[in-house]
């Protein structure tokens, strides 16, 4: 059977994913799904640097800006859409992100997690953290919103997450997968997340926060890089300068994990050093 080809184009923030994927998209006649786990909030267009209309130029664009600002990011839920929106797709794919997760579900999968109970549910989101720590079994996550959802799973199936996540992952996407990821040499990286920096500042991200504070946003969009620094800012707990700082360092540090999980994860991919000169054979 001839498989679909879907590519897909990862690296860490500020790389020049969406540039390449647009290029790509012109050569081959292609349309551009997100898989950034920030850019699917329609309330955080300027932080997570989703595209324009203007830097869309005209291609289409999908699994941008679906969430509201009380939405906890779902891998699970993003599949489905991709799975959906892929099969509604005349295209070639291409998905482009820096969410490990979210490509590494398209590409290889996900574990049978059974459904969580909604009752279940509400009742662990309104638990303290430290009463989620103290329940959960054979869990070793610290991210609170992982310790929740585990307990959730545990909860509801009498099994903890861990026995779920061993068993056979099950692929809903089978396809000629081309990948590539996009590393530029550190300094130069470093330097693009602190340019972009500025120019989102001057672009309106301060008020952007401000609407999400007043708004009284509680879903994953809050833990985007910058937003926390911002909310912070806004309370008078930083100068500019001092959240200025608070921020890159926060930016490098997200760039150095996302280039060191798809160094190990995308085994095969073609590596893209210079995204500027690079040129799409297809």
């Amino acid at each position: 059977m001839l498989l679909q080809k879907i590519y897909v184009i990862a690296g860490p923030t500020a790389s020049g994913k969406s540039e390449l994927a647009l290029r790509l998209a012109e050569k081959a006649g292609g349309c551009i799904f997100n898989a950034d786990s920030m850019q699917i909030y329609r309330d955080l267009k300027i932080l997570s640097a989703r595209p324009s209309d203007a830097e869309m130029r005209g291609i289409e664009h999908l699994l941008y800006g679906y969430a509201d600002a009380f939405y906890e990011n779902n891998v699970q839920d993003w599949l489905q859409r991709a799975v959906d929106a892929l099969k509604n797709c005349d295209k070639t794919p291409i998905f482009t992100g820096g969410t490990g997760m979210y490509l590494n579900a398209l590409m290889q999968g996900l574990s049978p997690i059974p459904d969580v109970d909604e009752g279940v549910r509400a009742l662990v989101r309104a638990m303290p953290i430290e009463e989620v720590k103290a329940r959960v079994q054979d869990c070793s996550a610290t991210d609170p919103q992982r310790l929740r959802r585990a307990l959730e799973v545990q909860l509801s199936t009498g099994k903890p997450l861990a026995y779920f996540q061993q068993l056979p992952k099950r692929k809903l996407v089978e396809a000629d997968f081309k990948v590539f990821f996009v590393h530029p040499p550190r300094a130069e990286l470093y330097a693009q997340c602190n340019n972009r920096l500025i120019q989102m500042l001057q672009n309106g991200a301060i008020e952007e926060v401000r609407r999400l504070m007043d708004m009284g946003a509680t879903g994953g969009v809050m833990k985007a890089i910058g937003v926390p620094e911002i909310c912070a800012y806004l309370r008078k707990e930083l100068t500019y300068d001092e959240m200025v700082t608070a921020i890159q360092l926060s930016t490098r540090h997200y760039a150095k994990r996302q280039c060191t999980w798809f160094r190990h994860q995308l085994l095969g991919a073609e590596e893209i050093v210079h995204p500027q000169n690079f040129v799409f054979t297809v």
